[in-house]
């Protein structure tokens, strides 16, 4: 995980609302007109010994979650389900952090959900945007060439950005081993520059599986 000095703006600080638990309060409505039909009679009997726990699955040979590191790229693989429903979906990851601290900046991610589908990019930014706009992955902030990428959604954790670089820009960005820059506008409507890398970004995307 890298640190990043300089122009990165602050995410926008969020608040949490307060809720009390309602399951368990919901758990209890539920069951309160069965406890009004027992009788004095079904409440003297002694309740039937609760069914054993179901033994635990087996567990893997193979490792749920695998990393590699190039450069200030990380190469993640996730393992999901077991036996002939079982894949592996890999991505490979930068996260930024400004400088002494720990809350995350940004994160940039290339992969694909399936052998057949093409490679993504997808960049996660604090909720402080501007709409309707785009984000920019550039070599600089004067770079005619960078890669637009469209708004595709907001959640708590941040709003997400997508495109599917083609071949020449993939190629274009292989040959980087430098600094590169994100652009985009926060919710004010000021310019925001994130600095990040792309040192070892080709040596990831040769061992990005393809499937």
């Amino acid at each position: 995980m890298m640190s990043f000095q300089s122009r990165i703006a602050a995410p926008a600080r969020r608040t949490r609302m307060a809720s009390r638990p309602i399951l368990p309060a919901l758990a209890f409505l539920g069951a309160w007109p069965a406890l009004a039909a027992v009788t004095p009679a079904q409440a003297q009997t002694a309740p039937a010994p609760a069914p054993a726990a179901p033994a635990a699955a087996a567990v893997s040979a193979d490792p749920q979650v695998t990393t590699a590191t190039y450069g200030d790229w990380v190469l993640r693989c996730t393992r999901t389900g077991e036996g002939a429903q079982a894949q592996r979906l890999c991505e490979i990851v930068q996260t930024l952090q400004a400088q002494g601290q720990q809350a995350i900046v940004a994160q940039i991610a290339f992969g694909r959900l399936s052998a057949k589908d093409p490679l993504k990019l997808t960049i996660l930014l604090p909720v402080n945007a501007s709409f309707p706009g785009s984000v920019r992955m550039g070599l600089d902030e004067k770079d005619a060439g960078a890669q637009e990428l469209g708004w595709r959604r907001c959640l708590p954790m941040g709003c997400f950005a997508d495109a599917e670089p083609k071949d020449d820009m993939l190629k274009r960005w292989r040959g980087q081993s430098g600094n590169a820059v994100l652009l985009y506008k926060d919710g004010t409507g000021r310019d925001v520059v994130l600095p990040m890398s792309m040192r070892g970004l080709a040596q990831a995307l040769d061992n990005l599986p393809k499937g």
